[in-house]
């Protein structure tokens, strides 16, 4: 019998936080030959991921993160131990329903080339029987909430779209039924670096909101301190070297295998773990574009940087203006600002901020709201001094 549906709208409102906790109890696989070595192999690996954390599974070729993570969904059955999902243990569930209810995204994405944008974020709501409404309803939601226009991509074919845009439809149809818990095997390994950096940055927002359990599996160290809330460190063999916040990771590695591999700058590392709203914002001076110039020649003529803001009407940033350019008499337009410094929001992680500067050449970075309006600024010099290990210390 089926059960009568929910009205749509109601269903994504209330749905959007749903997660559970996952938990692996002495799981071990082995392959041919009982090898523990084996690649891919498993040994004893027990950890817990709290309901609405991502867990990153990061280590070298051949330690077993992905076989940890293709058995949760059962694409990889355990040789002993138990995995299970809000404490239900997931051999006990039949299989074709388990995996509808995981979100599971790959690094080549994996969409059916033969089918619409829209018709590939259906395929889960599709075979759990969702009406028509229902899941056209879902993935124009789901196709907003991943930056793209549904009017615009959602007839279109995977081949017509970019890797970036395919791996934001990847990541909308692992969401599309609501999963309490999403897997995640490299999902931006396959893009370039600037398109990776962004689609990182999206997903973090997006898991502001949603709070999915996640676990998400890399090989790079920086992404996994950038992505998750908690770090195992596995190493070949399949054993558990380290589990625990990046926090923890790189400020006390357990063993001197984890020392290697989370590398001799960890304190640089460690930056990414910090955000530009944590701290104290520099005034700078400022005037807005139309302003009479004299009043601001005299307020930079008492600014100990020599530079002066130019803001819009809106108290958007414009670019800086030195006291050579700055006129005596007149009005200030946006000819005479060099719009040099980067732009950072809150967000911005310490460790993205300083390279900004250091690649820009500048002093100060710009801080915006989400309005692009001035906030403030920082300095290299404020990063580094953040940096320092009684500065950071708890």
């Amino acid at each position: 019998m089926t059960t009568p549906e929910p009205d749509a709208t109601a269903t994504i409102a209330v749905a959007a936080r749903r997660a559970a906790t996952v938990a692996f109890d002495h799981v071990t696989k082995r392959y041919a030959g009982n090898a523990a070595t084996a690649p891919g192999a498993v040994e004893d690996l027990s950890l817990e991921v709290p309901a609405g954390k991502i867990c990153v599974l990061v280590g070298p070729s051949g330690c077993g993160k992905t076989t940890s993570l293709k058995m949760v969904n059962r694409l990889i059955e355990p040789t002993s131990g138990r995995i299970l999902i809000d404490g239900q243990d997931i051999a006990r569930r039949d299989v074709t329903e388990l995996r509808r209810s995981i979100g599971y995204v790959i690094q080549q994405v994996g969409l059916f080339p033969h089918q619409t944008i829209g018709e590939n974020v259906a395929t889960v709501p599709r075979l759990l029987g969702w009406t028509t409404d229902r899941r056209l309803a879902r993935v124009d939601e789901l196709l907003s909430l991943v930056g793209l226009e549904p009017a615009v991509h959602r007839d279109r074919y995977p081949a017509q779209l970019s890797g970036g845009e395919r791996q934001r439809v990847g990541v909308a149809r692992a969401l599309a039924a609501d999963p309490p818990v999403m897997l995640m095997d490299e999902p931006f390994g396959a893009v370039d670096p600037i398109v990776r950096e962004r689609l990182q940055n999206e997903f973090l927002r997006l898991q502001a909101d949603l709070a999915k359990t996640i676990l998400f599996v890399t090989h790079d160290i920086d992404e996994a301190i950038k992505m998750g809330d908690l770090i195992a460190v596995m190493q070949v063999g399949g054993h558990l070297a380290q589990f625990g916040t990046p926090e923890e990771i790189l400020a006390d590695p357990a063993s001197d295998f984890v020392a290697r591999f989370v590398g001799t700058d960890r304190g640089l590392k460690r930056l990414a773990l910090h955000r530009v709203g944590e701290l104290a914002l520099r005034p700078a001076t400022t005037a807005r574009e139309g302003d009479e110039a004299r009043p601001a020649a005299e307020a930079l003529a008492a600014d100990p940087l020599g530079y002066l803001l130019l803001l819009d009407a809106d108290d958007r940033p414009i670019g800086w203006v030195g006291r050579r350019e700055m006129p005596a008499t007149g009005t200030l337009t946006r000819a005479l600002a060099s719009p040099t410094s980067p732009f950072l929001d809150r967000r911005t992680t310490l460790k993205d901020a300083l390279a900004m500067l250091v690649d820009a050449e500048v002093q100060a970075g710009i801080v915006v709201d989400r309005r692009g309006a001035f906030r403030g600024t920082i300095t290299a010099e404020d990063i580094t001094a953040f940096a320092r290990p009684e500065a950071t210390a708890s």
